[in-house]
């Protein structure tokens, strides 16, 4: 541990402490050569221990070098104390990060706000273009400066330490993993979440989306218990809308968060200077920007847009497909019951059910009919030939009466019937109107008969 008034390198004296971290400790110190106030960051010896701590640590010096803009802490020297521990020297800040300011003052103003992140932004366009990824964007790691340039509330971004370095070395430089989670939960991305490799710019920005959400609101925009949960709701949940929270905001604001924490990368900003563009306009024109609404939500009222990466209209089975497979993305999460396969199994179980009640219907309906058949077969009278005419749906037949059986008196002629004529039929009876059912239908009725011979009249039993 350095102790005040001790020199290192010859040339950095230790002035006092700073604040002391799990990974180390930061000094105020001063270059005795040319009289500069400097910060010195030393890394504790257990930490230098791990060649990933060691890394990260060199990388946040490495990251100042190549950006080379005013909003990125500058980093004047690296080196090794005699004791094996390493130590950065950088440009000494007067002020306070941003963290402190939104618990010291509450929420702000988002024309207090906007004037911060637009400068954080430029240096993320910076560092965008040097092909480095921060990747650990949060309020305490934006530090604004009481004064610098000439310029109040001057604000750097520092802490580059996990950041991903795409043009130097490739996946030598990323410190990353496969499945491995790096950066602060509450500011992560989906995609971080995740622990996808495929991490590019647009992440930094939705992580400054979640950071003009607190600033304005006081709260970040997921709650958790537990760490699987928060990443479960980052990468699967939709913020509380802006305006729940602040009902006082503009809309046209509230749509600048929405957009840059939009779960699909698609629909962010695509670059910093697009996010600039559209803090711009707002603060001009007071514009919203657009991105489509989200599934499941009371549509937006006013500008008020929202998003989410399952489309509009998608069937439950899709719906719940995707769901399964991005929470079989989040690392740590414990597994449930896949949710298409209750889908498949709920349509089972409906078309089973379909399946037996149509089958009683059926023989309920069979039995009704039987009944009704039976029933008419006693009320037809004996030997009349149109009870199975109507089953089968043909038009009854005339037929010599059957004996015992009461004939129909035919129509009276003057004369006898010439043979060359037809015989008029009896009138027939009124049909009986039945239920249509499933039953086979009954023995096809012969064909048509010869007329009959003309005989005498039938007598009259007239009274």
């Amino acid at each position: 541990m350095l102790e005040q008034g001790q020199v290192i390198e010859g040339k950095y004296r230790i002035v006092d402490m700073i604040g002391v971290g799990g990974m180390g400790s930061v000094f105020e110190g001063e270059n005795e050569r040319i009289r500069r106030r400097v910060a010195i960051k030393v890394l504790h010896a257990k930490a230098a221990a791990s060649k990933d701590a060691v890394e990260r640590f060199e990388r946040e010096a490495q990251a100042a070098g190549l950006v080379g803009s005013d909003h990125i802490l500058e980093v004047l020297d690296l080196g090794t104390l005699e004791s094996g521990e390493h130590f950065m020297v950088m440009e000494y800040l007067d002020g306070e990060t941003l963290g402190k300011r939104i618990k010291r003052l509450g929420a702000l103003a988002p024309q207090q706000v906007i004037p911060l992140v637009r400068q954080a932004l430029a240096g993320l366009a910076a560092a965008h273009a040097a092909g480095i990824v921060h990747r650990d964007l949060k309020p305490e790691n934006l530090f604004v400066c009481k004064e610098k340039a000439g310029y109040a509330d001057f604000v750097k971004i520092i802490d580059f330490g996990v950041s991903k370095f795409n043009k130097l070395g490739g996946d030598g430089l990323s410190m990353t993993r496969t499945g491995a989670v790096m950066g602060t939960p509450y500011y992560m991305s989906p995609e971080q979440a995740r622990g996808s490799r495929e991490i590019d710019a647009r992440s930094d920005l939705y992580s400054m989306g979640v950071i003009l959400y607190e600033a304005v609101t006081g709260q970040v925009p997921f709650h958790a218990e537990t760490f699987s949960e928060l990443l479960f709701k980052i990468v699967l949940s939709e913020p509380v809308p802006l305006r729940q929270v602040r009902p006082d905001i503009d809309p046209g604001f509230e749509s600048l968060t929405l957009k840059a924490m939009a779960r699909d990368v698609e629909h962010r900003f695509q670059s910093a200077q697009d996010f600039i563009a559209a803090l711009d306009n707002w603060m001009q024109t007071g514009a919203a920007v657009t991105i489509p609404p989200a599934v499941g939500h009371d549509a937006p009222s006013d500008t008020q847009t929202t998003t989410n990466v399952v489309p509009a209209g998608a069937s439950a089975a899709s719906v719940a497909a995707w769901s399964s497979s991005q929470f079989d993305a989040v690392p740590g999460l414990k597994r449930g019951p896949r949710p298409l396969l209750l889908v498949a199994a709920l349509g089972g179980l409906l078309i089973l059910l379909a399946g037996g009640g149509l089958f009683a219907w059926r023989m309920v309906a069979a039995k009704r009919a039987a009944a009704v058949t039976d029933a008419s077969a006693t009320e037809a009278p004996l030997g009349s030939a149109s009870a199975p005419a109507e089953a089968s749906g043909a038009a009854p037949e005339p037929d010599t009466p059957a004996e015992g059986a009461t004939p129909v008196e035919a129509p009276s002629a003057p004369t006898p019937p010439d043979p060359a004529k037809p015989v008029a039929a009896a009138p027939a009876p009124k049909p009986v109107v039945k239920p249509v059912t499933n039953q086979p239908a009954s023995k096809p009725t012969p064909g048509p008969k010869p007329p009959p011979k003309p005989g005498p009249k039938p007598p009259d039993f007239g009274y």
